[in-house]
């Protein structure tokens, strides 16, 4: 047995693609809402992605080679070859040439031993001291070897030659002092003293004399005898290889560092510092001016072997430093900004251009493209998001419709794409005339155009989410240029709370000349704040931006806000005043086929317009709906009482038959909006004025003429009910309430102010128990100041006369009318609108 598959059941006639399709497979009924929201989101950040993404549609990047090289660049473009966005190439040579210099500019580091010399006269003095007390022993021992022969055999022998045995002990007892000599003094048995030496300073026995003249000569190679130490080092050679820019010199003992010229008179080298030793030795009377001179020459030719420098080179040191120098050289890099000249028509190619090429090559491949697309295109994406969120939660009246979000999106595309074209022509212009800033150029866009346009035709709300927008993206596209973004942000806001108080034109070049000031005062602060000062580029910058604000704003805003009216259905107020106007066709049609009608509306358009401006709405869109709301009563005229002269054209229908033809006022009144092509928000006040309440009158008859008849249905109550729908905007909402306030107040007997007040605040609590206000944001503080604003405007139209005495309206000379006296005086009052 098969079992029978459900299949969706299919969408009836009449549906959207997207309401049928979420119908179809059972989504739920905002999911079409939602995708199509997001079809649009996509579509403007995508747009939007591409216009502030560089290089997309920039000049192609040339391709130079080490051929170009002293060479003319040539390209079609007059200005030379532009960056399309910001780069920031690495330029591998001139970063290893200044590492180079870095590591160069590190002087060599040089160990300072400050003991050299207090361990050399350690050393000299011990050893002389231990040479002549191996003197003495030895002289001791042979003592006592004499001593120990009797008198008579050591006198009797004869002094003799010694033998090639005795010659060769001495030589060797000789040799192992001298060993022993030299391993005190320098640690080693083949220091390379001389034997000759040697036994020049055994010939004097070591004497303390021979040791103070050895101390003598060391201490003044280290310049004991100084005011300023001696720095030795193991050759000039070294130093001059080394350290051309001086030496660091780093005391081991107090942990210390301190610079030192090669120069300076302090540091020497070996070979100088026997020089010096020399010179003081050969001076008479310095050095043993008693002794002979192999032993000044052996005290000489000893105290040069014993010093040796006090200053080494620390090679591994010198060494760790110019690493850590070079690797603390930051990369060489060569910012490029957006629009400006890399290579001029005709200029040569030196190495800098080739560099700047090719890794502007390197970073505009297609994969760096498509990174630009998605990161533009995300960022837009991103913070339309987060500004709308923020705006819904934050604003009551922020609710854009799918066609506001529409024409937001067109307009943002626009307005971006105009700019990136404005870029291009300032940068030719800047060309042209180099001694004008690029930056003024830049300032001079009316960026605050595209807010103050949103306004115009749509509200504050959208305006703010729109300026916020439109200025990050604008500094974006320039480079990130927070400065450009607080700019536009700024012009665009003051521009968008000025045109709300333009009434004609000339209101919006007032508008455009308060929003120049704006702009003019952000540019000399933005640039106080950056540190330029007021120099003639920043004054010429703010001069440019004024006169685009005020001159180019107000253009832009007169050529499109037709465009978009005529395009979306607005009505900005200047359409609203053409509007407000009587002589209009629908409006002269209305008079001449329904005066009753056109006086209510007229009546209707006063009371709106005041209570507006008190609660803050808009007093011309108020007025405009006021005097079309009942147009289509001008179709059957006679139907309305109005418009009536006697007869009743209801008396025979059906009081069913009479609400249908009453409510048929409100479809035909939609249809003539159509044709007349009225703005959307005035159609819309036709259906919303009415709501969803009664055609109260017939209503009551149905219900009367029900009454005693047994078995009889209920009263459909749809039949004689508006179908709304109810208020959406406060203007429609005014006008509602203003047209049941007028209907009721005309039946008054004797309109006093106590009786217009408490019919006024009848019918304003009626309707809104009724819930008629439900969806339109008025408060109960607005509903008081309507009630106010009602009372103030009624009593003025029912105001209160003199009532004329007797004889009063007689014919005078040649026609006149004569008042009697008396009229002045005699005072009963008579209401004004209520007969004759």
């Amino acid at each position: 047995m098969k079992t029978a598959m459900a299949e969706p059941e299919s969408p009836p006639p009449g549906l959207s693609p997207l309401d049928a399709l979420s119908r179809r497979f059972r989504l739920g009924p905002q999911w079409g809402r939602r995708l199509t929201n997001l079809l649009l989101l996509g579509a403007v950040s995508v747009a939007a992605g591409f216009v502030i993404s560089p290089g997309l549609y920039s000049q192609q990047i040339p391709a130079l080679t080490e051929e170009n090289l002293g060479r003319p660049f040539r390209t079609n473009a007059p200005a030379g070859f532009k960056a399309g966005r910001d780069y920031d190439i690495l330029h591998e040579a001139m970063t290893e040439k200044r590492r180079q210099e870095a590591r160069a500019a590190v002087r060599p580091v040089y160990d300072l031993s400050p003991g050299v010399a207090s361990e050399l006269r350690t050393a000299v003095s011990g050893a002389f001291s231990d040479m002549r007390r191996r003197l003495a022993e030895k002289e001791e021992a042979a003592a006592q070897a004499a001593s120990a022969e009797p008198t008579d055999t050591r006198k009797a022998r004869k002094p003799s030659a010694p033998t090639a045995e005795e010659r060769e002990r001495q030589r060797q007892e000789l040799e192992a002092m001298r060993e022993s000599f030299l391993v005190l003094l320098f640690g080693r048995r083949d220091a390379g003293f001389e034997a000759e030496d040697f036994q020049a300073l055994n010939a004097g026995r070591f004497s303390e004399a021979l040791e103070v003249a050895t101390l003598l000569l060391v201490e003044r190679a280290y310049g004991f005898s100084e005011p300023l130490p001696v720095y030795i080092a193991p050759s000039r050679e070294e130093l001059a290889r080394e350290g051309l820019q001086g030496i660091t010199v780093r005391d081991l003992r107090h942990n210390g560092e301190q610079t030192l010229a090669i120069t300076a008179p302090t540091v020497v080298d070996l070979r100088e510092s026997y020089t010096e030793m020399e010179r003081f030795a050969s001076v008479p009377g310095n050095l043993l001016p008693d002794s002979p001179v192999v032993q000044r020459r052996a005290v000489l030719r000893l105290a040069k072997r014993l010093v040796r420098p006090n200053l080494t080179i620390n090679l591994a040191e010198t060494d760790a430093r110019r690493r850590l120098a070079a690797a603390a050289v930051k990369d060489a890099v060569i910012s490029i900004k957006k629009g400006q000249r890399v290579i001029g028509d005709g200029e040569l190619v030196n190495e800098t251009h080739l560099v700047a090429i090719r890794g502007m090559r390197a970073q505009t491949d297609r994969l760096d493209l498509l990174q630009l697309q998605v990161g533009g295109t995300g960022l837009v994406a991103l913070l339309i998001s987060a500004t709308y969120l923020f705006c819904r939660a934050a604003f009551r009246r922020f609710r854009p419709t799918r066609k506001d979000a529409l024409l937001l999106g067109m307009l943002l595309v626009s307005m971006l794409g105009l700019a990136q074209i404005w870029v291009s022509i300032a940068d030719a212009v800047q060309d042209r005339y180099a001694a004008l800033p690029l930056e003024a150029f830049y300032y001079a866009f009316p960026v605050a155009a595209g807010a103050m346009l949103v306004r115009f035709v749509l509200s504050e709300e959208l305006a703010l989410f729109f300026a916020i927008v439109l200025a990050c993206l604008c500094g974006v596209m320039l480079g990130n240029s927070l400065s450009f973004g607080i700019y536009a942000l700024v012009g665009a806001l003051v521009a968008a709370d000025r045109i709300t108080r333009a009434k004609d034109r000339v209101g919006i070049f007032k508008a455009g000349l308060i929003s120049g000031v704006a702009n003019l005062l952000a540019v000399l602060f933005l640039f106080l704040a950056e540190g330029k000062g007021l120099t003639p580029d920043t004054l010429l910058t703010a001069v440019f931006a004024f006169l685009g604000t005020t001159l180019g704003v107000p253009v832009v805003v007169l050529a499109l806000t037709p465009l978009i009216e005529s395009v979306f259905g607005y009505a900005s107020d200047l359409k609203l005043l053409e509007l407000a106007n009587l002589n209009h066709p629908a409006l002269k049609e209305l008079i001449v086929q329904a005066p009753g009608t056109y006086h209510h509306s007229i009546i209707i358009g006063t009371l709106v317009e005041n209570a507006a401006e008190d609660i803050g709405a808009n007093p011309l869109l108020a007025r405009s709906c006021a005097y079309y709301h009942d147009i289509g009563k001008g179709r059957n005229p006679l139907y309305f009482g109005e418009n009536q002269k006697g007869d009743n054209r209801h008396d025979g229908l059906a009081p069913a038959m009479s609400a249908v033809i009453i409510k048929r006022h409100v479809t035909e009144g939609l249809e003539m909006a159509r044709q007349y092509r009225l703005p959307k928000l005035v159609a819309d006040a036709i259906p919303q004025h009415h709501g969803t309440r009664l055609v109260g009158y017939f209503f009551h008859k149905a219900l009367k003429e029900q009454e005693g008849k047994e078995g009889a249905p209920p009263l459909d109550e749809s039949i004689f009910r508006y179908p709304g729908p109810k208020p959406q905007f406060r203007e429609a909402a005014l006008v509602m309430i203003a047209d049941a306030v007028e209907a009721s107040t005309r039946s008054l007997p004797e309109p006093t102010s106590a009786r217009l007040q408490a019919q006024v605040q009848k019918m304003i609590n009626l309707i809104f128990s009724e819930g008629q206000l439900d969806e339109c944001d008025l408060t109960l503080r607005d509903l008081n100041l309507i009630s106010q604003s009602f009372l103030h405007t009624l009593e003025g139209i029912y105001h209160a006369r003199p009532e004329y005495p007797a004889g009063a309206l007689q014919a005078g000379p040649k026609g006149s009318l004569m008042v009697a006296p008396a009229a002045k005086q005699e005072g009963k009052a008579r209401p004004v609108g209520t007969g004759t």
